[in-house]
């Protein structure tokens, strides 16, 4: 029977008496809201980025529950936390039918709802032997549902199953989204990491915290589509068993062909209510074929457990200290290009200002590996450490001050909680460091893990961007010793037994003072690789204290305003 004809046949009927009607064709509970009895087949074209509209396709989802039900999952309750238009109901639906008792599908979205809906009816009056389970659609902000609410039988087999939105809370936050969940610092960050990048989170991400805090101690699967930087972190959460996973897997799938976007994503299951498991396997989803597994091994995080325990040797904590590159959030102002001759800024316009504060400047795509003693870009650098008063350049830098203060509305306009109660100009991330007159620098967004040696260019030390990271030197032979180890084979096969190459920013901070230059250099002095000489270099600049860290770092002002 079509449709049209089945709505038909019950016009007229009482509304508690058609919904019972649908009930026990299709399982769907309180189907119509309303006695006017419309089924919408279509929805209305919704942003994808706000509600993570990136729907799942019927051949993906009836692939990954079959992977599941030869797994031995067996669910008497599915449970879709965002189920959208519903092809993960279908197609569990489908493939546990028989032993399906109940389906739950929360949606924000009222239109997907009502497209559900008419999905759902449409299969069961062509497909009459349907599973005929309830269903339970609820129109409803997951971050607002209680899933105590649902009353599930402790002693029933639970699959959680879906794919939630793949967009960041400061991507929501960007458009004005009402899709938010609320704001907490639920990963317990401290200090400028609960406010800068680290504390921005995956929307999927704390969707999936929420139903492993409530389920994990019951008979459940998590099987979750989501990007791979997501189940990262989930299995980085399990460093001390946080919730009681008995086996992680993470099946790659290519989001190019089944979402068209340019995402490393995959399938992730989780097997609930046994076990601390703290490694993920991962695997193809299409082949099944094994690939490797991360996860932690002691107290190490490590993208691929077999190569890590074949260096884990030089695991442990850098004697020198990686600082990340300055950061200004003004580009079109600060940055700078040499044209002819002469400098503009973004903006087009030419900046005739005094030479004294302009520095060159790279970027993670400037660091290649090798020496690099050339720049694309030039930087106005306004202060020497964070506390330094920028209006101090107006008394001997006045074309300099006259321009930053003309560009005025561009520095006010920075939003990052960072330049608030700091100097009107000011930057982030500069120190006595970023004087140095060598730097050992990698680019924290490149593929590549070479480490560059950048010297000085005329008579100024070169800035690196936030994206960067670096050791700061002032003899050019402690560098170039530092450098031959760290682009060793030994440091060079640990760097990439951490580094996760589909993570956005793939080399940081933490990764790299886990190299301990000490251990590295033992290990290389045994394979006659460095001399003894290279050794005792190293020796001598990790026990000084001449490298710069925080309890020894300069405080020289960047004006003496005292002669004034």
């Amino acid at each position: 029977m079509e449709i049209n004809d089945f709505v038909h046949s019950i016009q007229g009927k009482p509304l508690n008496e058609a919904n019972e009607t649908i009930e026990k064709i299709c399982g769907v509970a309180d189907f119509f809201e309303t006695e006017a009895y419309e089924i919408t087949k279509t929805t209305a074209q919704e942003s994808k980025v706000e509600y993570g509209d990136w729907q799942t396709n019927l051949d993906l989802a009836i692939r990954i529950c079959n992977l599941l039900k030869n797994q031995g999952v067996k669910p008497d309750v599915v449970i879709e936390p965002t189920c959208g238009t519903g092809t993960f109901i279908i197609a569990s639906m489908i493939v546990f039918g028989d032993s399906l008792s109940e389906i739950y599908g929360i949606e924000i979205y009222k239109p997907y709802i009502n497209q559900l809906k008419h999905r759902i009816l449409e299969y069961a009056l062509k497909k009459t032997d349907t599973c005929k389970c309830r269903i339970c659609l609820i129109h409803q902000n997951v971050f607002d549902f209680d899933f105590d609410n649902l009353h599930i039988d402790k002693n029933k087999n639970i699959l959680i199953l879906g794919n939630p939105p793949w967009v960041t809370n400061s991507k929501l936050c960007e458009i004005n989204s009402n899709n938010l969940p609320q704001k907490s610092n639920f990963k317990k960050m401290k200090g400028l990491d609960a406010i800068t990048g680290r504390a921005n989170f995956d929307i999927a991400e704390t969707i999936t915290y929420r139903l492993l805090d409530k389920f994990h101690r019951q008979p459940s699967c998590l099987a979750f589509l989501m990007k791979n930087s997501v189940a990262k972190n989930i299995v980085s959460e399990q460093r001390y068993g946080r919730f009681c996973i008995s086996d992680m897997a993470q099946y790659n799938i290519d989001s190019k062909k089944e979402f068209d976007v340019s995402v490393a994503a995959s399938l992730f299951v989780a097997k609930l209510n046994g076990g601390q498991a703290r490694l993920c396997t991962v695997l193809d989803l299409y082949g099944l074929s094994p690939l490797y597994s991360y996860g932690w091994v002691g107290d190490s995080f490590v993208s691929n457990v077999q190569n890590y325990l074949q260096c884990s040797e030089i695991d442990g904590k850098s004697q020198l200290t990686w600082w990340s590159g300055m950061k200004h959030d003004c580009s079109k102002v600060m940055e700078l290009e040499k044209r002819d001759g002469r400098l503009y800024n973004k903006l087009g316009e030419e900046v005739a200002i005094e030479p004294d504060l302009i520095y060159p400047i790279l970027k993670s795509s400037d660091i290649k590996g090798g020496h690099i003693d050339t720049s694309r870009k030039y930087v106005i650098v306004t202060q020497k450490k964070v506390s330094d008063d920028t209006a101090a350049i107006g008394h001997l830098y006045p074309l300099t001050y006259k321009y930053l203060n003309d560009h005025s509305k561009w520095f006010d306009a920075r939003g990052s909680i960072i330049y608030r109660s700091r100097p009107k100009f000011c930057i982030f991330g500069i120190g006595s460091y970023s004087f140095q007159k060598y730097k050992i620098a990698i680019g924290g967004l490149n593929k590549n893990t070479s480490f560059s040696l950048v010297q000085p260019i005329g008579d100024k030390c070169v800035m690196l961007d936030d994206t960067c990271y670096f050791l700061g030197f002032d003899d050019y032979e402690t560098a170039q010793c530092v450098l031959k180890i760290l682009n060793s084979n030994v440091v060079q096969n640990f760097i990439q037994s951490l580094v996760f190459s589909d993570a956005k920013r793939s080399i940081n901070k933490d990764l790299l003072m886990r190299i301990d230059l000490r251990k590295a250099a033992t290990t290389l002095l045994k394979e006659n690789y460095i001399t003894d000489e290279e050794y005792e270099t190293v020796e001598n600049i990790t026990s000084s204290l001449r490298h710069f860290n925080k309890s020894s770092e300069l405080t020289l002002p960047l004006f003496d305003v005292s002669s004034l």
